[in-house]
């Protein structure tokens, strides 16, 4: 299952990555934006983590299967929706929050569909909030790099392979 956990933190971690770009061109003070992001999508991630624990005593093997819709569910998001750019932030306490949210909305349906799962640990959002902040790093870092560029236009990818993970899910519940 770690390798589950893995494939989708990196994956709703993609958004980051863009993140970083447009960091790299706005702001001088880039490692408290890192920071900012990364707690408010650990923060986001711990809440839906623990929500279901709470409803633990609720979820059968059936209502499970919801984990993979759910992954289904966030990559049809992001392959459909128009904005994957988050170019407004600069350092603002506001900004940082909204930017977390943005990019973590993701990350924290993905914990939730995790959780569904079966896989309730403390380690779920720190893997998920550590992927987003080594994204945002790795995107301010490359970001004037060439060969990335080429990259940059292969954004239906990461939002297949979250479909093609729920998908794999829901054809365990019928295996």
């Amino acid at each position: 299952m770690i390798y589950f956990l893995l494939i989708t933190a990196f994956m709703v971690s993609i958004d980051s990555f863009t993140c970083g770009f447009s960091l790299a061109l706005q702001s001088k003070k880039k490692l408290p934006i890192i920071l900012g992001i990364a707690l408010t999508v650990f923060i986001m991630c711990l809440i839906t983590n623990y929500s279901t624990i709470l409803l633990s005593n609720v979820i059968t093997e059936r209502t499970a299967s919801l984990g993979g819709l759910i992954l289904i569910a966030v990559g049809v998001y992001n392959l459909i929706k128009k904005d994957k750019k988050h170019t407004n932030v600069n350092g603002n306490f506001l900004q940082i929050l909204t930017t977390g949210f943005a990019v973590g909305l993701d990350g924290a349906f993905a914990n939730l569909s995790l959780s569904l799962m079966g896989i309730n640990a403390f380690y779920v959002p720190v893997i998920i909030a550590i992927m987003h902040a080594g994204m945002i790093a790795l995107g301010i870092t490359l970001s004037q790099t060439p060969a990335i560029k080429k990259l940059a236009k292969i954004e239906f990818l990461p939002p297949l392979i979250l479909i093609t993970l729920g998908a794999y899910k829901l054809l365990g519940l019928f295996i």
